[in-house]
């Protein structure tokens, strides 16, 4: 049984889709990511899951009973939220159980959980504090203690680490990734990022335009994307889409698959950026940029004519079209 389901669900505001009949299965236990560019309409399903709009068709299903019109507190799923959505007035001990208060769970048992909470996410000197006493990675062990608390087996996550500074960030997808583990719970995460996808999820359902582009690993997506489009989302940075004459389609290149070399695409450097361990080698090719990645310290500079080649085995080919791998 699939701890969350999703049937032909769709959600419309006049002539607009924001989620288009989409179809998808999220496994007990696992993580799984919803990706895409703004106004993909992820954010948008993932309020249709917790029941905070109610789509215009299909059926959504969590843990095997149909919820498609329950109301969120009747879901079984706790939420955290962008913007923390922490009481000012409130201490963070407060924040952390008032959910528990709403639903009038006994004192003693709210007292056992907080305290397990806190020891879990090292908030235990911070309890009595308010919000505007915390460092932002602090505010979201506030957010996840809150959600953790109520012990539910799903929890959805929107965009929660937007607000962070990339050093944050970095240590926060760990943390929610271990706890994830731990705890066993299924989880939802809605990103832009396809660096936070592709390090924290068990499976992406990367979106377009209100449809789903990709629904596999993050292994599937970057290895054997299946349109062009997931090629050039998936991959920091992306895989080159090469137009050559005699070829009919596209042909996607991964930039470390390439190289510098006395034959091949004829191309002149734009740029080189040295990232320490390698570069980053931009040039143009028939009015299109092609990247390279080379090792170490680019022996190439600006203005600089070369010729790039790739082994054939690392080629993927995509048709005028759709987009779809040949």
């Amino acid at each position: 049984m699939s701890a969350i389901s999703l049937d032909g669900v769709a959600k419309h505001w006049g002539e607009t889709r924001a989620v288009d009949s989409i179809s998808f299965a999220v496994e007990p236990g696992s993580f799984v990511a919803l990706l895409g560019p703004s106004g993909c309409g992820k954010s948008t399903t993932l309020r249709l899951i917790a029941g905070l709009d109610t789509p215009t068709a299909g059926r959504i299903t969590i843990a095997g009973r149909d919820v498609t019109q329950a109301p969120p507190a009747e879901r079984g799923i706790s939420m955290v939220f962008q913007s923390y959505a922490l009481f000012p007035h409130l201490t963070v001990a407060e924040n952390i159980v008032f959910g528990l208060e709403v639903r009038k769970v006994p004192a003693a048992e709210r007292e056992a959980r907080l305290k397990k909470v806190a020891e879990l996410l090292g908030l235990g000197a911070l309890l009595a504090r308010k919000p505007s006493q915390l460092s932002g990675g602090q505010q979201q062990r506030v957010a996840l203690g809150r959600a953790i608390i109520a012990e539910t087996p799903v929890c959805l996550m929107d965009e929660p680490l937007s607000n962070l500074d990339a050093q944050l960030r970095g240590e926060m997808r760990r943390e929610i990734r271990s706890l994830q583990r731990r705890l066993g719970i299924t989880m939802v995460y809605v990103t832009h990022d396809q660096t936070e996808a592709m390090t924290m999820a068990d499976r992406i359902v990367l979106m377009r335009s209100g449809k789903i582009e990709q629904n596999g690993t993050p292994e599937d997506l970057y290895e054997r994307p299946a349109t062009a489009f997931t090629a050039s989302f998936i991959g920091a940075p992306p895989m080159n889409l090469i137009k050559t004459a005699g070829v009919d389609g596209t042909i996607g290149v991964r930039p470390e698959d390439l190289r510098l070399s006395s034959d091949g695409l004829a191309a002149v450097v734009e740029s080189v950026e040295y990232l320490g361990a390698d570069s980053l080698v931009a040039a143009r090719t028939d009015a299109q940029e092609v990247l390279v990645r080379v090792p170490g310290h680019a022996t190439v500079k600006t203005g600089d004519p070369i010729r790039i080649s790739w082994d054939k085995q690392h080629e993927h080919r995509f048709d005028n079209h759709g987009g779809r791998q040949q």
